[in-house]
């Protein structure tokens, strides 16, 4: 050779003049390690009797679902699997990394078919939804509608228990999706009013869950009757609620809509547990005044509520992955101020639509923006703002809630009077025939 090398005793020096060959033979031993690394992982997991350890036989009356080691893999993925390796190796490396990180896939984000803590006299609990949704060639979550699946169960039994459901409970979940949350809801031994607005995850729904235990309600939230539902199930079994709540992973993108649409109906929820996003979460419960993100909404939470950040959410645990953490927040719609109640009485929509008002124009002050409502002048609102010990070019996100509602109160009440500016007399203009010849002096050109 011309390396001087002898090809009969060094073999692989045949194959370095190869390197389309060598290439193939790494990835072929790539693959050969990862399935190694799988079967001591399940060996493991079967020999060990920790917590992740999880019964894999599905009793014969549940429904047969596809492996979780299919369902790791999306469909974009195992398309681009499929297709033929233009370096002439059997898998890329983005393959063999996606294959690595498929098997070493915790057993709780698996699906579960343990029975055994099931509430004495109910149907069995059927599998989760989220893998074989998220497997399925025939689905594909829409990102208009900010479908993320829920696939971890034990955030799920961790947002049940945060909102003490138990046996007696009634629960709207709000976009039922995988039916994950839903799952754990029913374990729990609430009935479940399960609102999903996709026809097809609402088809899907019916027929893995029990209608005994679980209610499918194909409709948009938003524009559905919440006290009317609620009211037709509760008369359909009466006296056996004790209490009525709100459980939802929410999409992102109605997240206002959907708190201005639930808070206000405190005679009919105790309260609400909701995945939010991990950013708004923490604005609604911990937003102070001077705070940046400090908006109406918070004025709106604290009116309605008394709201309580609970734990993060990491963005592993949705399928497909949103890119950002959740955060689960609570809101507590029967312990409300003293000072929310008495305005109850007042008038609830004339004081929000005051503050809605106040915090429309975020760098404006409160002179600028109250300027008109309810024949305020600005001289009157600046004098109401002084007796609060107020600058006169406060903000709204200067406030507090209590402040606010000290506002509102005074202005409405008009017992305070405005201070009259002292009227001066007109200046006289003494016109010189100077003065008055430039400024004429355009009447010669005429």
């Amino acid at each position: 050779s011309a390396s001087g090398m002898d090809e009969a005793q060094y073999p692989m020096a045949r194959v370095s003049r190869h390197p389309g060959r060598l290439k193939a033979l790494g990835e072929i031993g790539t693959t050969f390690i990862a399935i190694c690394l799988f079967l001591a992982y399940q060996h493991s997991l079967a020999q060990s009797p920790g917590p992740l350890r999880r019964s894999m036989v599905a009793p014969s009356n549940i429904p047969p679902v596809k492996s979780p080691l299919v369902s790791a893999f999306s469909p974009s993925a195992l398309r681009r699997a499929q297709k033929p390796n233009p370096s002439g190796g059997l898998l890329s490396r983005r393959c063999t990394r996606r294959a690595l990180r498929c098997f070493a896939a915790p057993s709780r984000i698996r699906p579960l078919y343990d029975n055994a803590t099931a509430p004495e006299g109910s149907a069995p609990i059927p599998p989760e939804l989220s893998d074989w949704l998220i497997a399925s060639q025939d689905f594909r979550p829409g990102k208009q509608m900010s479908q993320i699946f829920l696939a971890d169960e034990s955030v799920a039994v961790d947002v049940a228990s945060a909102a003490d459901v138990g046996p007696g409970d009634l629960v709207v979940e709000i976009g039922a999706g995988g039916g994950s949350l839903t799952r754990a809801l029913v374990k729990a031994g609430a009935f479940v009013l399960a609102v999903e607005a996709v026809t097809d995850l609402a088809e899907e729904l019916e027929k893995f869950f029990d209608p005994s235990h679980v209610k499918i309600v194909n409709a948009d939230f938003l524009k559905l009757d919440l006290e009317a539902l609620v009211s037709e199930e509760m008369a359909r079994r009466p006296g056996f609620y004790k209490e009525v709540k709100v459980l939802s992973n929410l999409p992102y993108h109605i997240t206002t809509p959907t708190l201005q649409k639930v808070l206000p109906l405190n005679h009919v929820f105790s309260k609400a547990v909701i995945m939010l996003q991990h950013e708004a979460a923490k604005r609604f419960a911990s937003a102070k005044p001077h705070d940046r993100d400090y908006r109406f909404m918070n004025f709106l939470v604290q009116y309605y509520s008394n709201a309580t950040y609970l734990f993060k959410v990491g963005r592993h645990c949705y399928r497909p992955n949103p890119g950002v953490a959740g955060g689960v927040i609570e809101f507590n719609l029967q312990q409300r101020s003293d000072l929310a109640k008495s305005c109850d009485e007042a008038g609830a929509e004339s004081l929000l639509e005051f503050a809605k008002l106040a915090f429309q124009s975020k760098r404006k002050t409160l002179r600028q923006t109250l300027n008109g409502f309810n024949d305020y002048t600005g001289e009157y609102i600046e004098t109401v703002l002084e007796a609060l010990n107020k600058s006169k070019l406060a903000r709204a996100e200067e406030l507090s809630f209590v402040e606010m509602v000290e506002l509102y109160n005074l202005l409405a009440s008009r017992t305070i009077e405005a201070k009259q500016r002292p009227v001066l007399p007109p200046k006289k203009l003494k016109w010189t025939k100077e003065h008055l010849n430039q400024t004429l002096w355009w009447s010669e050109y005429i």
